[in-house]
């Protein structure tokens, strides 16, 4: 169902014959800690001004995101729905702070170079491969596109962690990513306790976000007792 075939009929806010309301709340708290973290993303570009988000979580992301908000829009009611598409907003003010700060990411002169044009075509091709995966196999929410996104940015996070050192905001957005993804992916275990698939995209983005906090962690007790 698009936004538009959503809002020619009445929704509630929050639809408990599609899910339990302890399943809501769980997915709701999980979602507040993710905002959460685009704050904490969005703070760092505008005071300290880098990008500590790695490209391509961002761009796959996006994909994930505008797919979620207009083509495949979730059936937990209406609030979620809002939640969507500020999700998108907030995405939109990333992806500023993205072709200000993003290249500095990249070593490659090339890539530097070509930086705006390579970035613009990768987010056509995340919101096509997002938007056509989740019409036609998803299940309902975009779960299945949303993890894999997810294991995506998770060993992304890992690579720029290394390859850039640690930055003073890498502790708590990683803690408020692994809690947010964690607790919505004890949320979909309930929801669908059978799909195999499903269960190894939660095993593998929390097995990245555990060791990305193993690797902070790490970090920061070197540096303290340097």
């Amino acid at each position: 169902m698009t936004i538009w075939e959503y809002l020619q009929s009445p929704h509630p806010w929050f639809d408990t014959a599609n899910y339990h309301p302890w399943q809501i709340v769980l997915f709701t708290t999980g979602a507040v800690l993710w905002i959460i973290a685009y704050g904490i993303i969005l703070r760092a570009a505008f005071r300290s001004k880098q990008l500590i988000i790695p490209i391509a979580a961002v761009v796959c992301n996006f994909g994930n995101e505008v797919s979620g908000a207009l083509f495949f829009v979730p059936d937990m009611g209406k609030a979620l729905v809002i939640a969507y598409w500020m999700w998108m907003l907030l995405d939109m003010v990333i992806i500023y702070n993205l072709f200000r700060y993003g290249k500095q990411q990249w070593t490659s002169s090339y890539l530097r170079d070509n930086f705006s044009w390579l970035v613009g075509i990768s987010f056509v091709c995340s919101i096509a491969l997002s938007s056509f995966f989740m019409i036609r196999y998803d299940l309902p929410m975009g779960v299945l596109d949303a993890y894999i996104v997810n294991v995506v940015m998770s060993v992304t996070f890992i690579g720029l962690l290394l390859s850039k050192g640690r930055t003073e905001h890498d502790g708590l957005l990683g803690w408020t990513k692994f809690l947010g993804t964690g607790i919505i992916s004890v949320m979909f275990a309930t929801k669908y306790p059978d799909n195999a698939f499903l269960t190894s995209l939660y095993v593998t983005v929390a097995f990245f976000d555990v060791l990305y906090l193993i690797l902070v962690a790490r970090m920061n007790n070197a540096v303290t007792n340097a």
